[in-house]
């Protein structure tokens, strides 16, 4: 037998100088260690029940933090610390980490084994890269930029528009108030296409980075969110350029996500109407046919109350008032027992609203132009007033009749903030309806001022009950048409007389236009 030598280790002893001796003692040392592993059957395996949690460093580079297998999974995934602060040094782009930063080396320091990295080889403890998925192109996202894009899923609510803008610049506070307010919206479906859509892709991380500052307001990186900003608006031009790519749900998805940036970026007055403008035009371009899967329907929906509050605004007519369009809204139509975003009575309250903008166009340019003395032209406008009266006191039916129906049960906070959304919409659109039938109906104008009168007043106790976290997106609406209708009330309650039909015509048209530019300018 050759003869073995035991190198003997003592505590107090002096340092050994061979480097190859130093390694022979700690493999001695490490032996029994070794052997307890594999016996135990966990050697070399990654350990399943610790879920890697992603913190930022301030060097920009993403770094797993094991979490306890005990820890709520429930947390909400923004995490908003004193440490973000770091991030204004820095301006790198979360899709640019090289495999150094976020792939195998990464990896391999944190002690995943070299073999379960290698391509093909997933036998490692039976686990392979692809199950662990550790590092999604949305979740290296996310972790940057510390928030979920589906926690703002709210800023797709029907009642967003131009007036948000202001809103939220006064007081950036609001949007994290409403953080986690889940609601039906296309941004569910946006990280299953991050990585794998440039123009998505380009659009979430502009989006991201300027939900990030809006909700930190010591946090500032000015050219990290102009050079995301570029770059998405690049990348949407190019691909809106190309016939190929322009009708594609993804170049649509883009438009409504730079929306969303234009919501919380008051510096450019006209640029949210650009992108809502631009929205119509792709959906125009790729007609109703094309809005089959759920993503395209939920691209659709997202877009209609944008659209219906810039025609009001802009006194436009709006396309979805054309049959196509509102069959494909009717066909987004599920049957539930609470009320939802895709309820029928949700769905058949804003149907009602497409008419509106071209009616009200229509009244204000017969008002104002020669029209005014068409008494034919005068009693087809008031046709259209009158069914358009009739269809929003039949849905006040309906919804009292699902209030009475759900009397002994007990709905969820949904269905009761969507109750207070759909009233409120329902009021103060009624108001506006009756406004525009007692302007081309005068012999019925002090009637229909008194019912006018009373809805107005109807809305303002509105206001003072208890009302959901977002309620600020629709309230300034309510509020604004509740206002105006106070403000104009001697000139719509007066009884006057007149020698003349030339005097009373032109009394309907300076009463019409001083109420019509009060409101429009309130919106």
């Amino acid at each position: 037998m050759s003869k073995k030598s035991f190198p003997f280790i003592l505590v107090q002893g002096p340092k050994v100088d061979d480097p190859c001796a130093r390694r022979i003692i700690r493999k001695q040392a490490m032996k029994d260690v070794g052997e307890a592993r594999k016996k135990r059957g966990n050697y070399g395996r990654v350990n399943m029940r610790q879920m890697p949690e992603f913190e930022e460093a301030t060097t920009c580079q993403i770094r797993p933090v094991v979490r306890s297998a005990s820890s709520d999974s429930s947390a909400t995934s923004l995490n908003l610390t004193k440490g973000d602060s770091s991030d204004s040094t820095s301006d790198t782009d979360p899709t640019e980490y090289d495999d150094e930063v976020l792939g195998m080396g990464t990896l391999a320091r944190k002690g995943v084994p070299v073999a379960l990295l290698q391509e093909g080889s997933g036998r490692a403890g039976g686990i392979s890269l692809a199950a662990i998925n550790l590092f999604s192109s949305y979740e290296t996202a996310r972790a940057k930029f510390r928030i979920d894009l589906t926690d703002l899923s709210i800023l797709t609510n029907f009642n967003v528009g131009k007036s948000t803008i202001p809103i939220l610049s006064a007081d950036p506070t609001r949007l994290a108030c409403i953080l986690g307010q889940h609601q039906w919206s296309y941004l569910q479906f946006v990280p299953s296409l991050y990585g794998s859509s440039e123009v998505v892709t380009a659009a979430t991380n502009c989006l991201m980075a300027k939900a990030k500052t809006t909700l930190i307001p010591h946090y500032s990186c000015k050219e990290l969110n102009m050079r995301l900003y570029s770059k998405a608006l690049r990348t949407l031009q190019a691909a809106i350029s190309n016939e190929e790519t322009c009708a594609e749900a993804d170049v649509l998805c883009a438009t409504q996500l730079l929306s969303l940036h234009e919501l919380l970026d008051p510096s450019r007055d006209t640029a949210w109407s650009h992108h809502i403008s631009g929205s119509a035009r792709l959906i125009r371009h790729r007609t109703p046919c094309r809005f089959t899967s759920e993503f395209e329907k939920a691209l659709f929906a997202a877009h209609i109350g944008p659209i219906v509050s810039e025609c009001l605004v802009g006194n436009t007519a709006c396309y979805l008032e054309e049959a196509e369009w509102t069959e494909l809204y009717r066909s987004l139509i599920l049957e539930s027992h609470f009320l939802h975003d895709r309820s029928p009575l949700t769905i058949h309250m804003r149907l009602l609203m497409f008419p509106l903008p071209g009616l009200w166009h229509d009244v204000g340019e017969a008002i104002t132009g020669p029209e005014l003395n068409d008494d034919h032209a005068l009693a087809q406008l008031e046709q259209r007033c009158r069914n358009s009266h009739r269809g929003f006191i039949d849905w006040m039916e309906d919804y009292k009749a699902h209030c009475v129906r759900l009397s002994l049960a007990s709905p969820p906070p949904k269905e009761l903030a969507l109750r207070r959304e759909l009233f409120g919409s329902a009021l103060e659109c009624l108001a506006i309806v009756k406004r525009l039938l007692a302007t081309v109906c005068d012999a019925q104008r002090m009637s229909l001022e008194k019912e006018t009168q009373a809805l107005a007043h109807l809305i303002l106790d509105l206001q003072k009950q208890p009302s959901p976290k977002h309620s600020w997106l629709f309230s300034g609406h309510e509020f604004g048409v509740a206002y105006t209708v106070m403000l104009t009330k001697d000139q719509w309650e007066g009884q006057y007389t007149y020698s003349l039909d030339e005097e009373r015509r032109m009394a309907v048209r300076t009463r019409y236009n001083t109420w019509s530019n009060t409101l429009r300018m309130t919106g």
